[in-house]
C-alpha cells in the first residue's frame, strides 16, 4: 500500500512539474527555429556524399527534426497525444 501512494505521489508530481514548465511562445518559436537551422545543417554536410550514403544522412537529419519537433511540441502544448508522439 505503501508503494502505491509513493507511485500516485510521484506521477502527480511530475503531470504538476510537466505543466509548469510549458514554454511560452516566444521561446517555443527560437526553438523550432534551431532546430530547423540544425536541419538545413545536417542536410547540407549530407551534399558531400554521394548515393545510399546521401540518403540515408538525409533521412536520418529528417528523423533527428521530426523527434525534436515532437518533443519541443510536448513541452509547448503538453498533452497525452503530444507525449505520445514525442516517444
Amino acid at each position: 500500500m505503501k508503494i502505491a501512494r509513493t507511485l500516485i505521489a510521484t506521477v502527480t508530481a511530475a503531470l504538476l512539474a510537466t505543466s509548469a514548465f510549458a514554454l511560452t511562445q516566444p521561446e517555443y518559436k527560437a526553438a523550432k527555429n534551431t532546430i530547423e537551422a540544425e536541419y538545413k545543417a545536417s542536410k547540407d554536410k549530407c551534399n558531400a556524399l554521394t548515393g545510399n550514403a546521401k540518403d540515408i544522412c538525409v533521412k536520418e537529419a529528417k528523423g533527428h527534426e521530426d523527434v525534436a519537433k515532437a518533443e519541443l511540441e510536448a513541452q509547448y502544448k503538453p498533452s497525452p497525444k503530444a507525449d505520445y508522439k514525442a516517444r
